[in-house]
């Protein structure tokens, strides 16, 4: 009998519906981005520090790349050596003091010490971690002379707050008043005015109990007042009185054309 009566309540919970405090979300930055390593390796230089701003491309971390720095060196001097014996060779070729397997050798000998100088620079590219994106940096996860343990660590995190998201769950029946790429106004706690934002994303799919639909609206330029994390309450455009007589009107007068004089 008393897991009947708590079934009944739980269902009376999940099909009450959902109140205009509930359609409410909490602002995300518009994209948070975890920079992890694709080696192991100890952090010679930390360039930002957390609360900084960065561009594309700005270096945060540089791990220590000494040893293959000098593998550069080597491979630059063994292919400046080569350069020039192969210039050497085809000057003697005319003269047949050199023969065309030699040129094809020495040619081939150049290739690869090119190619394992590109490489080795690859492999210290892959020990600067750089900014994907332009944002702010919240989170230095290793400081100086620090030993990252392998690779995939999680070494920096930056966020973009411009533009900024922030999701709602919604009943169906305010869904439907909904479209992609319309401008609603969201309401944040501690802001007097509304904040206008872009509908990006409207779930195609409702939860099962309740019936709601995931939306995600994009708030372009938020503005240094609103931080990540600030409640905020979408208003929803609602249907007027004029609109639906229009709408009764329109159908009527749509059934009347179609009747036979």
């Amino acid at each position: 009998m008393r897991s009947r009566i708590t079934g009944f309540l739980c269902l009376l919970l999940f099909a009450a519906p959902l109140r205009a405090d509930d359609m409410v979300g909490y602002l995300e930055p518009g994209r948070t981005i975890k920079i992890s390593s694709a080696e192991p390796g100890i952090v010679k230089k930390v360039l930002v520090k957390e609360g900084q701003r960065v561009k594309p491309g700005d270096i945060l971390v540089q791990l220590d790349a000494s040893v293959l720095e000098m593998e550069v060196r080597i491979a630059a001097e063994e292919y400046n050596t080569l350069a020039r014996r192969l210039e050497k060779l085809r000057d003697l070729l005319p003269k047949k003091f050199a023969s065309e397997d030699e040129i094809l050798r020495a040619e081939s000998d150049l290739r690869i010490t090119g190619l394992r100088k590109e490489r080795t620079e690859a492999q210290i590219e892959r020990l600067t971690l750089r900014s994907p994106i332009e944002g702010i940096v919240t989170e230095l996860r290793y400081d100086l002379a620090e030993s990252v343990p392998g690779a995939n660590a999680h070494i920096a995190t930056v966020v973009q707050l411009d533009p900024m998201k922030i999701q709602f769950t919604l009943p169906s029946a305010e869904v439907a008043r909904l479209e992609q790429g319309e401008v609603v106004e969201i309401e944040f706690e501690g802001h007097s005015d509304r904040r206008k934002g872009t509908v990006e994303y409207i779930s195609p799919v409702a939860t099962a109990v309740v019936n709601t639909v995931r939306v995600r609206v994009l708030i372009q330029q938020p503005g240094a007042d609103l931080r990540a994390g600030t409640r905020g309450r979408i208003v929803v455009p609602q249907e007027t009185s004029q609109e639906t007589a229009q709408e009764t009107a329109d159908k009527a007068a749509s059934e009347t054309a179609g009747l036979p004089h």
